[in-house]
């Protein structure tokens, strides 16, 4: 469905959802990424677990508004989709 012919209405609620559930899951895996690198020193699938939340996470928590606003990096949503994918494979490989 067209954005511009759905009701404005439906499409804030819509964005608004999955603003929340990719919140939900950054933090999700933040952490889970942290409690990997504290608790059960594993270092190897921790790291890139919570490398991988910072990336995805919504701007108030995640680390791409500021390396934009800071650094004039724009990373586009492709190559955060791509990177956090290979972050989660290294980190599910290294799992035991």
């Amino acid at each position: 469905m067209n954005a511009s012919t759905q009701n404005p209405q439906q499409y804030i609620r819509f964005y608004k959802i999955g603003v929340f559930f990719t919140a939900a899951f950054g933090i999700y895996l933040g952490i889970h990424g942290l409690y990997l690198i504290i608790v059960e020193n594993n270092f190897i699938a921790g790291i890139p677990l919570f490398v991988a939340a910072l990336l995805i996470a919504p701007p108030p928590v995640g680390i791409y508004g500021m390396l934009k606003e800071k650094f004039n990096v724009d990373i586009s949503m492709g190559v955060r989709i791509i990177a956090t994918t290979l972050l989660l494979l290294i980190a599910w490989l290294s799992l035991p």
